[in-house]
């Protein structure tokens, strides 16, 4: 049971990510960073180039600073200017582990997966690490058998 246990966190980071559930273009302001948080499920929004690649990630705590800025200051101010976690991301290819020490290191709920050209193929969170770990074979509950 064991080796088992260490199994599931070899899985490669393409195995357990979910799609980015919210994304913004570098040229958007901080308005439209908000408004993704806002009317939608996002709790991380990933920053893309004008050419799709990545630039980075903004989390709730990016934004916290700001909220008490009025939202015509917050239309005018570039997405930019919040410092994307540029050098936060992993490969396809990274473990479990790896994604993890990526979150709790940089202290994130998202990590964005790239590929070798730097596009965003997906995004590893910590429930997606959850998931993974409850549905591995070694750590079935009896109650959960059918």
């Amino acid at each position: 049971m064991r080796e088992q246990t260490f199994e599931v966190l070899e899985s490669a980071a393409a195995e357990v990510m979910s799609a980015p559930a919210g994304i913004v273009h570098s040229g958007a302001s901080v308005w439209e960073v908000v408004e993704r948080f806002l009317t939608g499920p996002a709790r991380h929004v990933v920053v893309l180039d004008p050419a799709g690649r990545y630039v980075g990630v903004i989390g709730g705590r990016h934004l916290a600073g700001l909220w008490p800025l009025d939202p015509k200051q917050l239309k005018a101010t570039p997405v930019d200017a919040l410092g994307c976690a540029a050098w936060i991301s992993l490969r396809p290819d990274d473990d479990l582990r790896t994604c993890a020490r990526a979150l709790t290191e940089y202290d994130v709920d998202a990590v964005p997966v790239l590929s070798e050209e730097s596009r965003v193929i997906g995004v590893v969170t910590a429930r997606d690490i959850a998931r993974a770990v409850a549905d591995s074979d070694a750590h079935r509950h009896p109650a959960w058998e059918e």
